[in-house]
């Protein structure tokens, strides 16, 4: 019967050895996260908003010339050189407000439409996003168009690919009817 009881009590501290263990596991890992999210926070507030890094920009080609038909017809790209960050920015005013409306473009699902599902105001149309340190020019349709003439686009993505996508195909119908591949080639 001794044997019984020794073999047991030797069980029951390998059962607290394994969940101490686990629990200093735990906690571990748990400190570790929080110092490494801190970590993160912290250098977010060290790194003032107006500091500014001089990159030396790579060598850049001069403008280039592209050719959209046969007949010599050219379109001058602009060469942007300068740095700019999408991400850090702020939204300003647009008082000349949006490409397209939900009652403009077709391309806009109903379940999407915020208009038609009852959103009362409007003022969130007159906002654009300003990157700091750059100006982005107004989305230019036309140029679009023929810079991307005669060449293949594929968009892969999720819904937020898809809406990006609705998104080009409403800029791009405020120039140009677009019409479907299927209702061109059917009989």
């Amino acid at each position: 019967m001794r044997v019984n009881w020794i073999s047991f009590s030797t069980n029951k501290h390998h059962h607290i050895i394994v969940k101490l263990a686990v629990v200093v596991l735990l906690l571990g890992l748990a400190f570790r996260l929080f110092v490494a999210h801190y970590k993160g926070f912290a250098s977010d507030l060290e790194s003032p908003v107006s500091e500014k890094v001089q990159v030396r920009a790579p060598y850049v080609e001069p403008p280039v010339l592209v050719g959209i038909s046969e007949n010599e017809d050219h379109i001058h790209l602009d060469v942007i050189t300068e740095k700019c960050d999408l991400f850090k920015g702020d939204w300003i005013p647009n008082p000349s407000g949006p490409s397209y409306t939900n009652e403009s473009c077709p391309w806009i699902e109903n379940h999407q439409n915020c208009m038609k599902n009852g959103r009362p105001d409007f003022g969130y149309l007159y906002w654009k996003w300003k990157p700091h340190d750059c100006q982005l020019p107004r989305f230019n349709a036309e140029r679009f168009l023929e810079l991307m003439r005669n060449k293949a686009w594929a968009l892969i993505g999720d819904s937020i690919s898809r809406n990006h996508a609705q998104s080009l195909l409403c800029m791009l119908s405020t120039v140009h009817v677009l019409v479907s591949r299927a209702a061109v080639q059917s009989p």
